[in-house]
């Protein structure tokens, strides 16, 4: 953040009175609504500014002792000055609390590495702050109940440039920080499935094909037959068994080690059961492996078609545990846990799991992803709805189209995952 841009965006919130609103609305971004004008204030360490009326969505509901003190102490308070200096920015204000009028202050400091945002009183008493720094690390500690030291003064240099309009200015930069932050994680998002889906396509591509399974389990049963008929020919310690078949050609049949040569007729037969009981089951995991390649294309075009950060923070691995289903994906959406079906199995497991009040989300009159809303018998705001309805849409490989949802209780199973329901909403989405 440079020194003479802060002057100016001091010089802009001066001519303000009222604070409507202060909250946070990203690990190191606050809002203050100071009369109509917003005002977010990005303390990120080394990448710091403030952007004006941008739209910047709610990343999710901060309840920490900072965001409490920041919410009382400055929402509906009265701005009293505003001081810029070398990269400091102090906002003094009036709130009445208890019948009783507060003065109190908050401090940006945009000082690289310990870029903070510091709520003190009139006795310089450090309430809350953003980041708390202990003596340890710093001889300016910063922790509740502590004396606000001043920081060292510094000369500045820096070389300045002419700017028509500071709000302008600060959204075509927010706008380029938040593209250029949008793409690195839909870019580490990316790579990071990309990684998976090689995989599966490796293993994918080692399995055997049916027929050359099948091929085998004859081989392995004509080398049972023709073993168990040549038994005396075997020698002691004999590496191959050389006779002919039922056609009268020569073949020659390895001798595995056994404790007992009259049992490598029962050894081959094995073999031959094992690579037909594999070649049936060859399809089945090819489906499965196919399956969840598809699964996560869809997961990457969900990735790529995502137009904000917090659209993509519902692909981002959550920090709550995941649940240990291959079968079903977990998703998080403002608080509320969204489950997805991956495959017919994952869709029948979360009709057979799903609570009567449970949300349920399908695309309408077609093939396509189960999607659960675990409700907690809590009401699911309307945006909630709109972005689990754009996973259904994602894992059912459209980008757009008329999604279902009703309670889970208005379900009812004809087949595995196929179901019949009359009440219920539509809605329309395109990705």
């Amino acid at each position: 953040m440079k020194a003479f841009i802060l002057k100016k965006i001091a010089k802009h919130i001066s001519t303000k009175k009222f604070i409507k609103r202060a909250i946070r609305v990203d690990e190191n971004v606050i809002l203050l609504e100071i009369d109509n004008t917003k005002y977010f204030f990005d303390l990120s360490k080394g990448n710091s500014d403030i952007y004006i009326d941008v739209e910047y969505e709610l990343s999710k509901k901060f309840n920490a002792p900072f965001d409490i003190a920041l919410t009382k102490k400055f929402t509906k308070s009265k701005l009293l000055e505003v001081q810029a200096k070398e990269r400091i920015l102090t906002l003094k204000v009036e709130t009445n609390l208890n019948f009783k009028k507060e003065i109190n202050y908050i401090q940006f400091e945009f000082t690289g590495r310990y870029t903070n945002a510091i709520i003190f009183n009139e006795d310089n008493i450090i309430l809350e702050a953003l980041h708390h720094i202990s003596e340890n690390v710093s001889f300016r500690a910063i922790q509740p109940n502590k004396k606000l030291l001043p920081l060292p003064e510094i000369e500045i240099k820096e070389k300045e440039f002419e700017i028509d309009d500071i709000v302008t200015y600060t959204q075509k930069l927010f706008k380029q920080k938040y593209e250029n932050r949008l793409n690195q994680i839909k870019t580490a998002l990316i790579n990071q499935t990309n990684k998976k889906v090689k995989k599966l396509q490796k293993i994918l591509n080692s399995l055997e094909r049916e027929d050359e399974l099948l091929q085998k389990s004859e081989k392995f049963k004509l080398f049972a037959d023709v073993a168990m008929i040549n038994l005396y020919k075997i020698n002691p310690y004999a590496k191959f068994l050389e006779a002919q078949d039922f056609e009268g050609n020569e073949i020659k049949i390895p001798i595995p080690k056994l404790r007992n040569i009259n049992e490598i007729g029962n050894y081959y037969y094995h073999q031959s059961k094992k690579m037909k009981n594999k070649a049936k089951n060859i399809k089945i995991e090819k489906d499965n492996l196919s399956q969840k390649i598809e699964y996560l294309q869809n997961y990457i075009k969900g990735i790529q078609e995502a137009k904000s950060i917090t659209e993509l923070n519902i692909y981002k691995s959550p920090k709550k545990a995941k649940i240990k289903e291959d079968n079903i994906e977990q998703f998080f959406i403002d608080d509320f846990i969204v489950l997805v079906g991956k495959n017919e199995k994952g869709n029948i497991k979360l009709l057979k799991e799903s609570k009567a009040n449970d949300m349920w989300l399908h695309i309408k009159d077609k093939t396509g992803a189960h999607v659960i809303i675990k409700t907690n018998k809590k009401t699911i705001p309307e945006d909630v709805i709109i972005k689990a309805a754009k996973l259904a849409l994602t894992f059912s490989g459209e980008s757009e189209g008329i999604v279902d949802y009703t309670q889970r209780r208005h379900l009812y199973i004809q087949q595995k995952a196929f179901v019949k329901y009359v009440t219920y909403k539509s809605i329309k989405i395109r990705i």
